[in-house]
């Protein structure tokens, strides 16, 4: 399928997550297949770090993972062939593409700016007047 891409695990331990109730298990050198967009939101995920004897950040902790480069290539020539122009910004919340950062930032302070978590960004953003409120950018 067009839209699955493989997440390669580039790190020398497995890696162990729970994303959206499914547990993700990846062995060092090994992958699992996604949605393009699923894969983008489970790298963009952070987990706890965790710590070893002396309280460093344990190896296995360690998030070495990507997107194979070519499946990331097919499925972004696939996706503007079909419309073709590309949408490079996408919500992180909600997976809506835009055509601009405007767009996204527009969006982004419309619908989620009550969810961030970082006050001083969300401050910072719905006091930008130049962003205005969202239009259908997508």
């Amino acid at each position: 399928m067009i839209n699955e891409v493989k997440v390669w695990n580039r790190g020398p331990h497995e890696y162990r997550e729970e994303f959206k109730g499914e547990k993700i298990k990846i062995k060092p050198g090994g992958y699992v297949e996604m949605d393009y967009y699923e894969a983008e939101q489970f790298l963009g995920t952070f987990r706890p770090i965790f710590k070893d004897k002396s309280d460093r950040q344990d190896k296995r902790s360690y998030k070495c993972l990507e997107i194979d480069p070519d499946d990331k290539k097919r499925y972004l020539d696939h996706a503007n062939n079909n419309t073709g122009v590309e949408k490079a910004f996408v919500c992180h919340m909600c997976s809506k593409e835009f055509l601009t950062k405007k767009g996204l930032l527009r969006h982004i302070k419309s619908k989620h700016a009550q969810d961030m978590v970082d006050e001083e960004a969300r401050d910072e953003l719905l006091d930008n007047e130049d962003i205005g409120e969202e239009d259908d950018e997508t």
